[in-house]
């Protein structure tokens, strides 16, 4: 049985923006300051990190309920992590079909049947960042080829051990993370699959059909 909505308050936003300027541009992120007037009376200014494409990641399975990890350094952690298979897709891309190459990118593999998993907002206090997980079953070979600067371990771990090292810290990727902790309240039966709304996102261009915070974007 679907929840009712939370509440939202009758005016939700607190803030009048006085201006906004952009200060920084790459092919992957962007960032204004925008300043503003709160309407408890304080004066500042905020600054935001734009993404030029959408996180997206896929829960790959196997017919053993093995998950698909890819092993790679993450030069801003300094750190190995594992992950499930991840890529940014473009505005004019999809996250459907985003996933579909990078899953044959970064583990030679394609899927036979697809399903929209979970949307959220991985640092919502900063960015505009958008996430789209799938979870990928039927798996067979596929050629693909990994980007020139990635350097890719594979491996496939059951899917109960995966759960034990995001709880102990060893898996921490939030992609990775959020897909199975989804999967795990699905098969408890404390939550059900996306509504159709929403699902019809994963399979849409970005730039069709732009959220709120990425329209603003276009006024700078």
């Amino acid at each position: 049985m679907a929840l009712p909505p939370l509440p939202i308050p009758a005016k939700p936003d607190p803030y009048a923006v006085q201006s906004r300027e952009a200060f920084y541009d790459c092919p992957w992120i962007r960032i204004r300051k925008d300043a503003f007037q709160h309407r408890a009376g304080a004066e500042g200014t905020y600054t935001v990190v734009g993404f030029h494409r959408t996180a997206c990641g896929v829960l790959a399975l196997d017919s053993e309920d093995r998950v698909v990890l890819v092993g790679q350094w993450r030069y801003p952690l300094e750190r190995y992590s594992w992950e499930i298979p991840e890529g940014g897709g473009d505005p004019e891309e999809s996250p459907f079909d985003a996933m579909r190459r990078e899953l044959a990118e970064e583990a030679g593999l394609q899927a036979r049947v697809w399903e929209p998993l979970l949307y959220f907002n991985p640092s919502n206090s900063t960015t505009d960042e958008e996430a789209f997980l799938f979870l990928a079953t039927d798996l067979s070979p596929a050629k693909g080829e990994a980007d020139a600067d990635e350097e890719l371990m594979l491996h496939r771990e059951p899917f109960v051990d995966c759960l034990r090292r995001v709880m102990s810290g060893e898996i921490a990727d939030s992609l990775t993370m959020a897909a199975l902790l989804t999967l795990q309240a699905r098969r408890s039966g404390v939550a059900e699959p996306i509504g159709a709304a929403l699902s019809e996102r994963f399979f849409q261009k970005p730039a069709e059909h732009p959220s709120p915070s990425r329209a603003r974007w276009s006024s700078l």
